[in-house]
C-alpha cells in the first residue's frame, strides 16, 4: 500500500517520535508535539544518518520522492569524493585549522580548551 497524504495527514501523535517507512530509506517521522517531517536515512561509515527533508503538509508525498531521490544523487557524490580523496567542505576547513595550529602548541591547547580556559593560561603566562 502506497502512502498518502490524507494518511499522512491522519497519523496522531504518540508520547514519542515514530517513523513509517514509505520507501527503501524514506520515512515520515510523527514527533510528540505534532510536527511531522520527511527523513532520508543513509549509512556513513557504518553509522545511522537522518536527513531531514521537509515538512508536512508544505512537502506532499510525491515531493518527499523527488526530494528523496535528489538527496540519494547528492550522497553519491560526496560519496565519489571522499572516496577518490577529493576535499570536501569540511576538510577544507581541517586543512586550514591544521595550517593555522602548525608550530603553535600553545595556540592548539587553547584552541582544544575554549575561550574561558584559553583567556586563562594567557593571564597566567602574562603575569607569572
Amino acid at each position: 500500500m502506497r502512502l498518502t497524504d490524507d494518511h499522512c495527514r491522519d497519523l496522531p501523535p504518540q508520547a514519542r517520535r515514530y517513523d513509517t517507512s514509505v520507501e527503501d530509506g524514506l520515512l515520515f517521522s510523527v514527533f510528540p508535539n505534532g510536527t511531522k517531517c520527511w527523513v532520508l536515512t543513509y549509512t556513513v561509515d557504518g553509522f545511522l544518518r537522518r536527513r531531514t527533508l521537509g515538512l508536512f503538509p508544505e512537502m506532499t508525498v510525491e515531493g518527499a520522492l523527488e526530494a528523496a531521490d535528489q538527496a540519494r544523487r547528492v550522497l553519491a557524490a560526496e560519496t565519489e569524493l571522499a572516496r577518490y580523496g577529493e576535499p570536501t567542505g569540511a576538510a577544507g576547513r581541517r586543512s586550514l585549522l591544521a595550517a593555522i595550529v602548525e608550530g603553535r602548541p600553545y595556540l592548539a591547547v587553547a584552541l582544544g580548551m575554549g575561550f574561558a580556559a584559553a583567556l586563562g593560561l594567557l593571564l597566567v603566562w602574562l603575569l607569572g
